[in-house]
Parts: C-alpha cells; sequence; structure tokens
C-alpha cells in the first residue's frame, strides 16, 4: 500500500510540474516568486477542506456540505459586524465556528450510519439547509471578520502565508496518522472494507462518523481563513470548495473507491488546481473555464474507474 501512495505522489508532482512549466511558457508572469507567494494562501485553504473531503471519501462517502459549512464559519466569525473584535472575542468566535463545523459533521455522519440514508442525500440537504442559515444569521450581507482573524490570515512566517503553513503542518500529521498509526490503519481498512473491519473487532461506524466530524472541523477552519483573508466574505462563498475539493482529491490520482490514496497528493492537487484557476485567468480565459475543467476532472474520476473494469472483464 506504501507503493500506491508513493505513485500517486509522484504522479502529482509530475502533474504539478508540468502544468508549471506551460504555465511558465505560456504566461511566464504566473511562474514569478510574488505570483506563486500569492496563490499559497488560496492553494492552503483549498488543501485544509480537502484533507477534510478525502476523509470522507476514503470512508466511501462524499460530503457535498462543504459549502454550507465554509460559508457558516463564514458568517460567524463576522458576527460583530464591524470587525473591531479583541482576541479573546475572536478566539470565542473562531471556536464557535469550529464546534458547528463538527457538529454538522456529526449529524451527517449519524445520518449515514444511523438512519441508513446515502452520504450524497444526506449533504446536498444538510447544504441546503446550511444556505438557509447563512442568510438568516447575516440578513443577507456580508460583513467584516473579526481583526486578530484577519491578521492572522494575512500574517507570514519567514515570508510564507500563515494559511499555506496550517495547511501544510495538517496535511502532514493526517499523512503521518493514517500511514503510522493504528488508529490510521484501523481507519483505511474500516473504510475500504467494512466487513473485514468488523470481523477485526473495529467499531466501523465510528469511523466513519468520525470522518465527517473531522471534515466539519476542517471545512470550517478552512472558512475562517478565507473570511480573514477576504476581509469581508462573499455569503455563497463556500460554493466555489464544492467540486472543488473533489476534484483536488481526484488531481493527486486518489480512486473515489477510497483505494490507492494519499493525503499528500490531494495537498499537491490543491496546489495544483490553485495555480491552474490562477493560469485560467491570466490567459484571459473567463473563470468559467476552470469550472468546467474541475468538471471534467470529477466526471473522468468517477468515469475511467468504471471504463476499466469493463475493459478488465471484457
Amino acid at each position: 500500500m506504501a507503493n500506491h501512495f508513493q505513485r500517486n505522489e509522484i504522479r502529482a508532482v509530475a502533474a504539478l510540474i508540468l502544468l508549471l512549466v506551460i504555465g511558465g511558457i505560456m504566461a511566464p508572469v504566473t511562474v514569478q516568486p510574488v505570483a506563486i507567494l500569492g496563490l499559497l494562501p488560496f492553494a492552503g485553504i483549498l488543501a485544509v477542506a480537502a484533507v477534510g473531503q478525502h476523509l470522507v471519501i476514503q470512508q466511501r462517502g462524499l460530503d457535498i456540505s462543504v459549502a454550507g459549512i465554509f460559508s457558516l464559519s463564514a458568517v460567524i466569525v463576522t458576527a460583530l459586524q464591524s470587525g473591531a473584535a479583541s482576541l479573546p472575542e475572536a478566539l470565542g468566535l473562531l471556536v464557535l465556528a469550529l464546534l458547528v463545523g463538527g457538529a454538522i459533521g456529526a449529524v451527517n455522519g449519524l445520518s449515514v450510519t444511523r438512519l441508513g440514508i446515502p452520504p450524497l442525500v444526506v449533504t446536498i440537504a444538510m447544504n441546503s439547509v446550511l444556505f438557509g442559515l447563512v442568510i438568516q444569521l447575516s440578513g443577507g450581507t456580508p460583513q467584516t471578520v473579526a481583526a486578530p482573524i484577519g491578521r492572522f490570515s494575512l500574517g507570514r512566517v519567514l515570508g510564507v502565508p500563515n494559511p499555506f503553513l496550517v495547511a501544510l503542518i495538517l496535511v502532514l500529521i493526517v499523512a503521518f496518522v493514517l500511514a503510522r498509526t493504528t488508529l490510521g490503519r484501523r481507519f483505511k481498512v474500516s473504510g475500504l472494507n467494512p466487513v473485514t473491519g468488523r470481523a477485526l473487532g473495529f467499531r466501523t461506524e465510528l469511523f466513519q462518523v468520525g470522518a465527517y466530524v473531522a471534515a466539519g472541523l476542517l471545512f470550517a477552519a478552512a472558512g475562517v481563513l478565507f473570511a480573514g483573508l477576504s476581509n469581508v466574505p462573499s455569503l455563497m462563498s463556500g460554493n466555489e470548495y464544492m467540486l472543488t475539493t473533489v476534484a483536488a482529491y481526484i488531481v493527486g490520482g486518489n480512486a473515489l473507491s477510497g483505494e490507492r490514496s494519499s493525503v499528500l497528493a490531494t495537498g499537491i492537487g490543491a496546489f495544483f488546481l490553485t495555480y491552474l484557476g490562477q493560469l485560467v485567468v491570466s490567459l484571459g480565459f473567463d473563470t468559467s473555464v476552470q469550472y468546467l475543467i474541475q468538471a471534467v476532472i470529477v466526471l473522468l474520476g468517477v468515469a475511467l474507474p468504471s471504463l476499466l473494469q469493463r475493459r478488465k472483464t471484457a
């Protein structure tokens, strides 16, 4: 299995290098240090959310409520409206946003495991509820983020943007836990083969619920980072991440079945898509082209395994 992870990561890095070379030829400005540093915060935010989606997919699920949780968390950290929040107030809003995200994830997970509702149905319904809450709580008007959160999202350590550092640390920790710990190995076995997991005494349903809870926390964290970066976040800002988190997972060479998956490759996929978006805009295309490319990536990720399986059995 480690070999599969290595192949995923090598393919993801190779794809990223190829894209950077193409970008350097077609739009040299996009590979300049200033341009790369400028996209790192956005790549980091996408990576944080994509790791959450990664965990859910490893448990044979898919979480569409990423958009609603992301947007709701951004609204929560703008709750004081003026943006003139003290550090304790900002921390309180941050904790509240994370708790709400985790609680929503728990509801999603329990609905899937206890009620037997398909993940797609549960999370689509939850997403609709959450966007209703976003409009209700905000009054339909975007507000200014709490100032300390804005300072953190815009801050840098040794020249590297904080959101990217958060994502890097998170990806490395999750990758280590999944690959090197007993908990991580049980998590993967429970997702790939629940029957085997139960036979070994693993609490497979607990791992499923845990994946949705972790995803909710990560979606909320991504929303908070984005709110700080944008200062006055759009109420529908999470919509951009609904498909993109799945695309980042697929670009990393990961199978939607949960097999041969690598968190590191998903993180690389997030950077790939962020740079791709910058390249598309630099070449003068509308952002709709970027969304079209993402849609094609997801469709290929869904269709190719089935086509390959048919060829093997033919």
